[in-house]
């Protein structure tokens, strides 16, 4: 259930990085549009908590890396 505690990391960077002034636009934007995600992964675990067993888990943690991993090969530069 650590999950939560991410998220306020989240927003606590965001804020810090806002009021040190060092967010530019393009940060901001970054911001949008990753809290949407960041909270439905957040939603997603703690409905998932505790009904998955750990070789389950392990199995889609590495298909997560998968993806990935092949989405950062395949990304046009």
């Amino acid at each position: 259930m650590f999950q939560p505690v991410g998220v306020a990391v989240f927003v606590m960077s965001a804020l810090w990085l806002g009021l040190r002034g060092a967010a530019s636009t393009d940060t901001v934007w970054l911001f949008v549009i990753g809290l949407p995600v960041l909270l439905a992964g957040t939603w997603l675990r703690l409905r998932l908590y505790g009904r998955m067993d750990e070789a389950r888990f392990r199995q889609v943690v590495l298909a997560l890396l998968l993806v990935s991993g092949l989405g950062l090969i395949l990304s046009p530069r």
